[in-house]
């Protein structure tokens, strides 16, 4: 069978699946089918206006006519509520592969589901949302949630390094049935209040602060840029652009143009629009910082504290406002404060500096600390120990670290 017959015959095949389907353009060497040689995603933006598809899923006949029309055509599946799917989008070359663990390992295993292997060395995990509607979203770099408004690429479409999207054996939609998302996924997509509070739409927010991306959408619009959440192309203000060549991620504050090959992150911007902006120190921020308070836990062991990349904007305002070459690394004074009422863990500890909330311990370490803390409350009335914040570092064009916090405590008996 050819790649382009089976390609026609697949698409016809997840259409009687009752997928919505719809033909993309497809790599030619390093080039793109629609011809833009400058193409931002080679073999893999549609052919057709593919929103009219999101509420109605197009006939059998129209997509035999699209493959006839186009027989080596990639095909796309729309994600959403006109599939009934949602599909987990995992890719490790930006660390997909480990957030996708970090989420497995606070809120359990994700079911057994069809999965495929995609051109590019990631995968995609696909669910039954039945007639729910989930929201598409971020959930870290490398890990998105493709739902409501969505499209992704389907097995046996070629991807540009030449390798083809593929099942895994056995775990294709005929050989095994679609899972449901389990809930906690369905209450991250949603933005449920789950273990740190108010929620980025899904998961991880990143290492940037809100603050911090506020800063770099005001100096694009300098440029009349009004930039846009998420990863997109715009027309690039440094030279004569007539087709968008400019890419900005406005979550991580980083851009680059495949024009002009300029890039970086706000400061480059500012210089680049003749404004200095304030100096990056390199030296590293140490010492202490937050309120002088009497430690109850003296102790050496480090324990991690969890979901603090919730909380970048605290500990930026704690750690001075500003991020330095070298990143920070500076003592404080943590309040450990259980949480029983808290819906999705009744064991969670919360971790306090100041009136900052800067995390969690992990569940592990609450359970195994617990009674510490409790003794700790009972006697003295407060549970505090000493804590360190590390990272925060931003070295110039995108390298920029996150903040990272540990508490320092007894080893348990």
């Amino acid at each position: 069978m050819t790649p382009e017959v089976s390609l026609a015959a697949k698409a016809l095949a997840y259409a009687e699946l009752g997928w919505a389907v719809v033909p993309v353009h497809t790599p030619r060497g390093e080039v793109c089918s629609c011809s833009r040689r400058d193409c931002p995603s080679v073999g893999k933006h549609p052919r057709v206006r593919w929103q009219a598809f999101s509420e109605n899923a197009p006939r059998l006949d129209q997509v035999r006519s699209w493959w006839r029309r186009w027989p080596d055509a990639n095909v796309a599946v729309i994600t959403g509520a006109v599939s009934g799917l949602a599909v987990i989008d995992v890719d490790p070359r930006s660390g997909g592969d480990r957030a996708c663990a970090r989420l497995e390992e606070r809120w359990g295993s994700l079911p057994p589901t069809p999965e495929t292997l995609t051109g590019g060395g990631g995968r995609h995990l696909w669910f039954d949302t039945g007639d729910a509607s989930l929201p598409s979203a971020i959930v870290s770099p490398g890990l998105e949630l493709k739902a409501a408004g969505a499209a992704v690429v389907a097995p046996p479409s070629l991807h540009a390094s030449g390798r083809r999207y593929e099942w895994i054996p056995e775990r294709s939609p005929w050989e095994m049935e679609l899972a449901p998302p389990p809930d906690w996924l369905r209450a991250l997509a949603q933005g449920a209040e789950i273990e740190h509070g108010p929620r980025h739409p899904l998961g991880d927010p990143g290492v940037r602060t809100q603050a911090e991306r506020d800063e770099f959408a005001d100096v694009w619009l300098q440029a009349d840029i009004e930039v846009q959440a998420g990863d997109r192309y715009y027309k690039c203000p440094f030279h004569e652009d007539h087709h968008p060549s400019l890419h900005i991620d406005a979550d991580g504050c980083r851009w680059y143009c495949f024009g002009c090959r300029r890039g970086g992150g706000t400061g480059v911007l500012r210089r680049l629009l003749g404004d200095g902006g304030r100096p990056r120190t390199r030296e590293r921020l140490s010492g202490a910082v937050g309120p002088r308070e009497r430690v109850t836990l003296l102790g050496t062991s480090e324990v991690d504290v969890v979901g603090e990349s919730h909380h970048q904007d605290e500990l930026l305002d704690l750690t001075g406002g500003g991020r330095r070459y070298g990143g920070v690394d500076v003592g404080a004074v943590a309040h450990l404060t259980p949480e029983p009422g808290n819906r999705f863990d009744p064991d969670a500890v919360a971790v306090m500096i100041g009136t900052l909330h800067v995390g969690y311990l992990r569940h592990a370490d609450a359970v195994r600390l617990r009674p510490m803390i409790d003794a700790a409350l009972r006697a003295e009335g407060a549970a505090t120990c000493r804590a360190v914040i590390r990272g925060g570092w931003d070295r110039g064009h995108g390298d920029v670290g996150a903040f990272g916090v540990v508490v320092l405590l007894p080893a348990p008996e």
